[in-house]
């Protein structure tokens, strides 16, 4: 590497990706979602089944990427497996889609979350919040995370690894008093488990997309496998011990629920931990719920912050968006450039935008793209058979992932045909763009200049360079 030139260090132990991934995974899902999952099953059993079901998919797809990210140990996830099985305009839809949507939006709502949650204790469990000072708390916890991941990656995964235990003593306690509530006989909610679950498959596939919600973010690791120490080793390891911590937490949070609530209750609540834990505990489980749901927030909005700059890094090196975004820090050796440009994105969606439509489309987006990917893994097998594989998952999960990737995406646009028709929208106008901007208007003479000026300008105020690309 040339003087001068800046590295994104490698530094991942296996302590740490397991951190991203139960940090990524577990946000404020497992405490918002259970009721919409009972209420579109209709019972407690198919609930509860509806759970596993999300949890076993999620497993296999993470399965999968553990073989992309080890035959392919590079950071930017999805967008430089794209690049390299299918061409520069998918992997550029997706970082379009990435960046500029899903990320910003995911980071945004799980702020707004967080503050939601933090700020409780402060006006009592029942009071009106202010609007107003909800955005505000949530842009200061942006701002802050991002100050975090912009000064040092070791702070953001010792954030990561942090919050990542808080959350299973979260948890661990919210079970213990499951167990502790059934202890003294309180088994009446799971009579009659299965009696009214539901016969249509349009509230199971509500339902279903309800439950992989939580799941979100078992792809976060992938996104930084260049900077894991050992990816051959870590990842899979990191990947495979992470999911399987989840899926135990989840099952286990929800028998706890439905341990202490009944079904009139859960389907009724807007805060089903807090409303657990006062039913158990009393007043203290208004202080303790909302502290361990805004840890839970807190700790994956680090990750989606500390994954997102990853990927327009990676992006901006391989041309697909503007230079100045694969600039990192001389010092700190972080993607700083493209950190502050996912911190302005998500503070305007907090801010500016209603995001209802665009948390409907949230799964398909995320679910075209996976299927891209384990598609990715078929074609690899074809075209690279002598590609070195530390990990290789069973081709058959592969193909069903395939499948089951194409009939959610289905499902997403019989389910909310619009907003899916927005997203398709949104996917063409980067088509336009990518032919456009990428591939001719940027080698304008004017707009180059103005490239290099604003490069220029940042390395001067900001002390940064480039990158070599996924160096050690």
């Amino acid at each position: 590497m040339e003087s001068g030139e800046a590295t994104s260090k490698r530094h991942l132990t296996l302590r740490n990706g397991i951190g991203l991934v139960v940090g990524g995974i577990i946000g404020s899902g497992i405490f918002l979602t259970p009721n919409g999952v009972l209420e579109q099953s209709g019972s407690v059993g198919a609930a509860l089944c509806i759970w596993v079901a999300a949890g076993v998919l999620s497993m296999f797809g993470a399965l999968c990427y553990c073989e992309l990210g080890t035959c392919i140990p590079e950071t930017g996830g999805e967008h430089v497996y794209y690049q390299r099985v299918f061409g520069p305009l998918p992997a550029f839809l997706f970082t379009w889609s990435l960046l500029l949507v899903v990320s910003p939006v995911s980071t945004a709502l799980i702020c707004l979350t967080f503050s939601r949650y933090a700020i409780r204790p402060f006006y009592g469990q029942h009071a009106i919040v202010p609007e107003e000072v909800e955005e505000r708390l949530a842009t200061v916890a942006i701002l802050l995370l991002t100050v975090v991941n912009c000064v040092s990656a070791k702070w953001a995964t010792y954030i990561a690894d942090s919050f990542t235990a808080l959350k299973l003593v979260a948890i661990a306690f919210l079970v213990m008093l499951g167990v502790a509530w059934a202890g003294k006989g309180h088994v009446e909610n799971f009579d009659h488990a299965f009696e009214n679950s539901t016969v249509s498959m349009s509230s199971f596939n509500l339902g279903f997309f309800e439950a992989l919600y939580p799941f979100t973010g078992w792809n976060y690791l992938n996104y930084v496998a260049g900077e894991m120490i050992d990816p051959a080793r870590d990842l899979p390891l990191a990947v495979i011990y992470g999911m399987l911590l989840v899926i135990l937490c989840y099952i286990l949070c929800n028998l706890a629920y439905f341990a202490i609530l009944p079904k009139a209750a859960i389907l009724k609540t807007k805060a089903i931990a807090v409303d657990a834990m006062v039913k158990v505990i009393g007043e203290a489980g208004l202080l303790l719920g909302p502290l361990f749901v805004a840890t839970s927030c807190w700790g994956a909005a680090n990750s989606s912050i500390y994954t997102a700059g990853r990927v327009g890094q990676t992006a901006a090196v391989e041309g697909h968006m503007p230079k100045v975004l694969a600039l990192v820090h001389r010092q700190y050796a972080t993607p700083f450039v493209s950190l502050i440009f996912q911190c302005v994105l998500s503070i305007a969606f907090l801010l500016l935008i209603n995001t209802d439509s665009l948390v409907l489309v949230f799964g398909f987006f995320t679910w075209a793209f996976f299927g891209g990917s384990f598609y990715a893994i078929v074609r690899l097998r074809q075209t690279e058979p002598e590609l070195e594989r530390p990990y290789k998952v069973n081709l058959a999960i592969a193909l069903f992932m395939c499948l089951a990737s194409f009939l959610l995406v289905v499902s997403s646009l019989s389910q909310f045909p619009y907003e899916c028709l927005g997203a398709i929208g949104f996917l063409l106008a980067g088509v336009a763009v990518y032919f456009v901007a990428v591939r001719g208007l940027f080698a304008s003479s004017a707009l180059s200049q103005l490239s290099e000026r604003s490069v220029l300008a940042a390395q001067k105020v900001f002390q940064l360079d480039f990158t070599e690309h996924n160096a050690a």
